[in-house]
């Protein structure tokens, strides 16, 4: 008996956190046999109406046909049940168990009772016979049939057994209370197989539930970005794939919008992965509100996202990615720091650019790259011309990424020459590179596929090295220039690179001049400003380079103590016939004069030209006039010549 109780205890504590998916598992066991459920209701009716006919008395009929209604009702219901079994494994199962519950335990009170009134009745040897043997049997198969609900199986017995032991105990024969005392412990033995047989459907069908949940809380993280919550690579191909199905023509097509945080990478490098996570969440949190319901975001990867959606055409889906990009360029705050956030977005329709999901993704893939190669923070749309651009930019990637290796780059040099001496006083490094199939490529054309593809700093340090190398052989007081890309000054390491080439090359620190551009300026990054600051303090010169074909500004030269500026050749091209060109001229070498800065006149070609920078004031000039870039074997002879005292002078006038 206590063991029975315990199990009791346990079977309240396990039916209130009893699993959704579990209980359902377990009402429909109560349904699993309808034919069970007919077969015993035939039985029932048949040994109902037998025991009525024998005995004759009128509530016994009334028992008989109730027993009839019932075990129709009953097997009736199952039947609905098993048509509903879709609906009812995903929805509610408590309103078939209630259902279950109330058929089963008013069939089993009508057999308790016929068993009863056929014992108290004293009615005929046979029909109780038939009575007790009818509602005995249908209490032991409760047992193992009902098992998986415990609740309504030990009710039935209850109800179905019960009875006829009051019966007995009220006919009180020693025989009578006997067989009561040896039912009781009958039931007691059943409810007991009842509950071990719960206890093992239970168990199965928990661990077949933990089972299941673990293979789809797998399945979610398999296809699932566990940062951003986002489709991740593998669901975003089965949802494309879907999607593709869907494309039947042109009215409707399927954009796919590739998209590219713009030098994520730099942010991870300077402010930590913690402050580039945050960057991706906040991004996936606009670019969710922005496209709501019409779409689907996707994580591609690192910092690529790919947006799918059905547009009404063209316009439309570049309005689209036009929202998109207006909501990502928002500042994000983090850790109180102001982050300047940006992308570049490809896009590409089907079936119009593709139908297949590859051809469609690189396509938009391609788009992508040209955004990037326009100045990236853009939206270009896939169109045929670009994939011959994309595949030279591949086959240039490719080769940039061997071309040390293989000792493809050459440095050549051009001289910077000081007007007043007409001596060289500075030569400018210049990189040129030789593709073994494509020829000479300009560095116009594969700088920028260097600094996209991360090589631009082994480059560049191969070049501050060759540089040194051949400045340290140079006269003192030639100074060498070299052209350092944006992307390095976000790397905290530079410093200490060019420390370790000059140690290696015996070259002066005051001899090596860096150029940069306005656009690193523009940038106000902390870790950028810092960088500089260091280089300075190291005694290297700087150069601000292309002056006034960015966003110039006089804040640049207050902040900065630049050496030299030098004067973009865009205004030294027209400087013969643009009054406004030789205006901005003067005005900017005598600003450079007030801060003791030296100028250069980038692009002289033409003695007319040289003339109108020379009574402009600019100090130093740059260009084919004077000499075309050279190797480093011509340099060394020409220095050598000018330091020999030969050096001309081809100064000109106006007048």
């Amino acid at each position: 008996m206590p063991l029975v109780r315990g199990k009791l205890r346990h079977l309240a504590v396990s039916e209130n956190t009893l699993a959704r998916e579990v209980r359902a598992a377990l009402v429909d066991t109560l349904y699993s046999s309808p034919a069970s459920l007919v077969i015993g209701a035939i039985c029932g009716s048949v040994v109902a109406g037998c025991i009525a006919w024998l005995h004759g008395s009128t509530p016994l009929l009334i028992c008989s046909i109730a027993i009839h209604f019932v075990g129709a009702s009953r097997a009736i219901s199952a039947f609905l049940y098993r048509r509903a079994a879709p609906e009812a494994a995903t929805g509610s199962s408590l309103p078939w168990e209630r259902i279950y519950e109330i058929g089963a335990w008013l069939y089993a009170s009508l057999l308790g009772l016929l068993t009863f009134l056929v014992i108290v009745a004293d009615a005929p040897t046979l029909a109780q016979v038939m009575a007790v043997s009818l509602s005995t049997g249908y209490a032991a198969g409760i047992a193992g049939r009902n098992a998986g609900r415990p609740v309504i199986a030990i009710g039935q017995l209850c109800l179905a057994a019960l009875p006829m032991t009051f019966g007995l105990f009220i006919v009180a024969t020693p025989v009578a209370i006997v067989l009561g005392v040896i039912h009781v412990f009958f039931v007691m033995g059943i409810i007991d197989i009842a509950l071990n047989t719960y206890e093992v459907v239970f168990s199965a069908l928990s661990s077949k539930n933990e089972k299941a949940e673990t293979a789809a809380r797998f399945e979610k993280m398999a296809r699932c970005d566990m940062l951003t919550g986002l489709d991740n690579r593998l669901a975003m191909q089965m949802r494309l794939s879907d999607l593709l199905d869907e494309v039947s023509d042109e009215t409707r097509p399927l954009a796919i919008i590739w998209m590219d945080l713009d030098h994520f990478k730099a942010i991870n490098d300077s402010l930590g992965h913690l402050a580039g996570d945050k960057v991706l969440i906040v991004t996936t949190q606009r670019v969710k509100a922005v496209i709501g319901e019409r779409g689907w975001l996707a994580r591609f990867g690192g910092d690529e996202f790919v947006i799918m959606a059905f547009v009404e055409g063209p316009e439309d889906a570049e309005a689209l990615a036009g929202e998109i990009l207006s909501s990502i360029s928002q500042p994000v705050s983090v850790n109180d720091q102001t982050i300047e956030v940006s992308a570049s977005l490809g896009v590409a329709l089907a079936p119009q650019d593709g139908r297949q999901s590859d051809a469609i993704l690189k396509r938009a893939d391609i788009a992508l790259y040209h955004a990037k190669n326009d100045g990236r923070n853009k939206v270009r749309r896939f169109e045929p011309f670009m994939h011959e651009d994309f595949l030279l930019h591949r086959q240039i990637e490719q080769g940039l990424s061997t071309a040390l290796a293989e000792s493809e780059f050459e440095l050549v040099f051009q001289p910077i020459v000081e007007l007043a001496t007409g001596r060289t006083v500075s030569c400018e490094a210049l990189l040129r590179w030789t593709h073994p199939e494509l020829g000479p490529v300009s560095p116009a054309v594969f700088i920028p596929i260097a600094e996209s593809a991360g090589l631009i700093g082994a480059i560049t340090d191969w070049v501050i090295r060759e540089a040194c190398l051949a400045a340290a052989g140079w006269p003192a007081e030639v100074k060498v220039s070299v052209n350092i890309s944006p992307a390095l000054l976000k790397q905290q390491n530079l410093p200490i690179t060019i420390i370790e080439t000059l140690v290696n090359t015996g070259m002066v620190a005051r001899r090596l001049e860096l150029e940069i551009t306005e656009s690193v300026l523009l940038d106000k990054s902390p870790q950028t400003n810092s960088l500089l600051r260091q280089l300075q303090k190291m005694g290297l010169k700087l150069c601000l380079d292309d002056f006034g074909t960015g966003f110039s500004s006089l804040t640049y030269l207050r902040s900065w103590d630049f050496d030299t500026i030098k004067i973009d050749k865009s205004f030294i091209k027209n400087i013969e016939h643009s009054p406004t060109d030789q205006k901005i001229i003067r005005a900017v070498v005598q600003l450079a004069r007030s801060l003791d800065v030296a100028t250069v006149a980038e692009g002289v070609e033409t003695a007319s030209q040289l003339a109108h920078v020379e009574r402009a004031g600019c100090s130093r000039v740059q260009g084919f006039y004077y000499a075309k870039p050279m190797s480093g074997a011509k340099i060394a002879a020409r220095l050598a010549e000018q330091d020999g005292g030969k050096a001309p002078r081809r100064s000109v006038s106006l007048r």
